[in-house]
């Protein structure tokens, strides 16, 4: 009666491994064209994602640039208008240093 267990048993198995690798096969042919439509969908997502972030790139350097550019020269303007002033002090420095040597009062504006 063993030998007889034995044989229904390695007869089960069998006939699992045969049931199981046919059902294995079946759901392959039914998944795999659905994961090849994923594929291609998350290739087309990561693309669209790509072109949203290099635009998002683009726009964002775009706008420092023209920040920076307003910075360069408001503090062109800035260093243009110090220069004129030390200038200008500079010649009243001069002025007053003349009109102390001479012993003459200058007009200060």
């Amino acid at each position: 009666m063993n030998a007889q267990q034995q044989n229904g048993g390695n007869s089960g198995l069998l006939i699992g491994l045969i049931a199981g690798g046919v059902i294995g096969a079946g759901l392959a042919i039914v998944f795999a064209p659905r994961i090849a439509e994923l594929r291609q969908r998350l290739m087309a997502s990561a693309t669209d994602l790509s072109r949203a972030a290099s635009q998002r790139y683009q726009e964002v350097s775009t706008r420092v640039a023209g920040v920076v550019d307003g910075v360069t020269s408001k503090g062109q303007t800035v260093r243009d208008e110090v220069a004129d002033a030390v200038g200008r002090g500079a010649r009243q420095i001069e002025q007053i240093a003349m009109a102390s040597k001479t012993g003459r009062q200058t007009k200060q504006s």
